[in-house]
């Protein structure tokens, strides 16, 4: 998973069912996406726009330039 996007996630004291409304689908369907770390371009660009960070911070991998 990406640590700046779970790191938001407890900033913002969001539950898995906030997260999977973010970007508009069940909490089942965004348990198996955070899982797989496999999200559409439309669901990053709204998670970008809700925590208003950039693409390349928000989905930076563990060892990325951007992950700390």
């Amino acid at each position: 998973m990406y640590p700046n996007l779970l790191g938001q996630k407890a900033i913002h004291k969001l539950t898995e069912e906030d997260m999977a409304k973010i970007i508009g689908v069940s909490r089942t369907a965004y348990q198996s996406k955070a899982r797989s770390g496999r999200f559409t371009p439309q669901e990053c660009r709204a998670y970008c726009q809700y925590f208003g960070k950039k693409f390349e911070y928000l989905f930076a991998a563990d060892g990325d330039e951007f992950a700390s």
